[in-house]
């Protein structure tokens, strides 16, 4: 983008030309593509809500055809002709199941031909169609259960599409033979009445429509050649009724697939995008005619556009250009600018501000010699920090001094207190902002061995802190203002007793480092000042100033809840809790 401003108006107002020129063809192509995937859809649904009906249409006659067979096959006229052996008897019985038979074949258009074949070679056909009732008893299942059986093809005696249905019959009722196989049920019925539904779909036009079961095609209304169908069978490897655009032959087509599972098959349609997409192409042609109007149309008031920007802007860069290599003469002209309202305001407002040039000449000057003079006055500070940095460094050098004095007169408690107390003042003017927890922790100690040697046997001190905690980065000189404070206004005054220091986690997963001490703590009215100072956050009082720093520090540093809470019970103690983030650091890191 800051490349971008960089550039001219000219060239950024030619780049935006450019890019509506360019943008208008992907938008256009774009909405090209929105529709195609509509249309595929809407077609897509279209051929779902027919295949159901033609899914329920075979369901139908399924759940029909397998009722009328139970009903018939274990009918007792049927029952009786299937176990009689007496010629006279079976002759007798024959025209009952004959009638029987033509009545159910009567209920169900469908049903071409109802085919009884008994164990004693007695035998029944409608249509006299035995032959395919003898060849499917050899596949039949050991049970009495319909089954599909499979699709036939049209031949000489009745040049109609079948599906077969086939079930074995068993000896039921009051008999000897109770249980045992008697014959077998063959139905055939006309896959006609489902051919003259489907042509009844005049969107159908163009649409491969395939019904197949599991030995093969059943039914198309295509005339591509084999491999074609093989080929839409193969990329039919979506969900049910899901649309997948393949490419078959070099044609785009879109593939639906349906199972069928009442004749363990599935429905596939295909249909050519290309047909879908006429219209569309139509479409197209003319919202690309379009474009290219508008971009004829839009080109003119374009031009007359950069011409009364450019030109003027042409003629104010001039002028600057002159007046920035120096020639002040050029301010007694006037730059005059003609065109948009815009563009005259800004003519204007340049004229004005070459005739105030001169008087801030002068105020230029004075302000650049107060800039000199806070220069000098800042380099002054920078050198007086410097030199005040050397006091710290001779009196550190000094107490180190004061040690090897100790030592050597055998003065244990000098040099442990000046021990002590040059730790905390190399600590305090190291440079860094934060500290290891543990670093902290240390220089705590080293006040209190101060106290120690001002008050030997006087208080004791205990610190409670896992090792692993030692890590935490806190801020420096957090902790020594406040055991400071445990130990001149708590346990100096009582004259003994124990400090407490204490390092713990609370629910919300903050540090909370706790100073405790059991000497005379703080009465009720001071406590409530106190408080009322941390809650505000004051740092202009002049009392407890230690106590603010840390709590102030700590508040800008993190912000709430973290900063410093106090609890304390005259005569009882007081306990500070400094609050702040707990997070770990590498102890690698730590050390360097």
């Amino acid at each position: 983008m800051k490349t971008f401003k960089r550039l001219s108006i000219r060239t950024q107002v030619l780049l935006f030309g450019l890019f509506i020129v360019a943008i208008i063809p992907i938008i256009v192509s774009r909405v090209y593509q929105l529709s195609s995937e509509t249309i595929i859809n809407q077609n897509t649904q279209y051929n779902t809500e027919l295949v159901s009906l033609l899914k329920q249409r075979i369901s139908d006659n399924y759940a029909n055809v397998s009722s009328m067979m139970m009903n018939v096959g274990y009918d007792s006229t049927v029952q009786k002709f299937l176990v009689e052996n007496d010629k006279l008897r079976v002759y007798d019985l024959s025209q009952k199941v004959e009638g029987l038979l033509s009545i159910a074949r009567n209920m169900n258009t469908d049903i071409l031909d109802i085919i009884v074949i008994g164990s004693s070679n007695t035998r029944i056909s409608l249509a006299g169609r035995t032959k395919y009732a003898i060849d499917l008893m050899k596949t039949a299942e050991e049970d009495g259960i319909v089954h599909y059986r499979g699709y036939r093809p049209p031949d000489k005696v009745i040049d109609k599409r079948k599906l077969l249905f086939g079930m074995n019959i068993f000896a039921s009722g009051d008999t000897s033979l109770y249980g045992e196989k008697i014959g077998y049920l063959a139905v055939i019925v006309d896959m006609k009445a489902i051919q003259t539904e489907i042509s009844e779909y005049p969107r159908l036009v163009g649409t491969s429509f395939f019904m197949m079961d599991d030995k093969g095609m059943i039914y198309s209304n295509s005339n591509e050649p084999e491999d074609m169908l093989q080929q839409f069978q193969t990329r039919a490897t979506g969900r049910d009724g899901e649309s997948i655009v393949e490419t078959v032959h070099g044609k785009k087509y879109a593939i639906q697939s349906f199972s069928l599972p009442e004749i363990s098959g599935k429905i596939i349609t295909a249909v050519p995008v290309h047909n879908l997409m006429k219209e569309l192409e139509k479409l197209k042609k003319v919202s690309y005619a379009l474009l290219a109007l508008i971009l004829l149309v839009v080109s003119i008031p374009y031009s007359v556009l950069m011409m009364n920007l450019l030109r003027p802007l042409s003629r104010l860069m001039r002028y600057m250009n002159q007046l920035k290599g120096g020639s002040l003469g050029i301010l007694n002209n006037k730059v005059d600018l003609k065109g948009y309202a815009e563009i005259e305001i800004i003519s204007r407002q340049f004229n004005d501000m070459t005739t105030r040039i001169h008087d801030l000449t002068d105020q230029l000057i004075d302000a650049s010699t107060q800039l000199y003079l806070t220069d000098l006055e800042k380099q002054r500070a920078e050198y007086s920090y410097l030199q005040s940095q050397i006091n710290p460094h001779f009196l550190s050098n000094t107490l180190d001094t004061i040690k090897g004095v100790a030592i050597v007169k055998g003065n244990r408690d000098i040099f442990e207190m000046t021990t002590a107390l040059s730790t905390m003042l190399k600590y305090s003017i190291k440079g860094k902002e934060e500290v290891t927890l543990g670093e902290e922790l240390k220089i705590a100690e080293s006040c209190v061995r101060i106290y120690q040697g001002r008050f030997p046997d006087k208080f004791t001190y205990k610190l409670l802190c896992p090792q692993e905690w030692l890590h935490i980065p806190v801020p420096k000189m957090i902790l020594q203002p406040i055991v400071e404070n445990a130990l001149g206004h708590g346990l100096e005054a009582q004259g003994q007793g124990i400090l407490l220091i204490s390092v713990e986690k609370n629910e919300a997963g903050l540090l909370e480092i706790v100073v405790e001490d059991n000497g005379v703590g703080i009465d009720t009215t001071r406590l409530e000042q106190l408080t009322e100072l941390l809650a505000g956050k004051n740092i202009e009082s002049g009392d407890h100033i230690g106590l603010l720093n840390v709590n102030n520090r700590l508040n800008l540093k993190y912000g709430d809840p973290c900063g410093v809470l106090l609890y304390s019970k005259e005569g009882s103690g007081t306990k500070t809790v400094l609050r702040l983030p707990g997070s770990l650091i590498d102890p690698q890191k730590a050390r360097t």
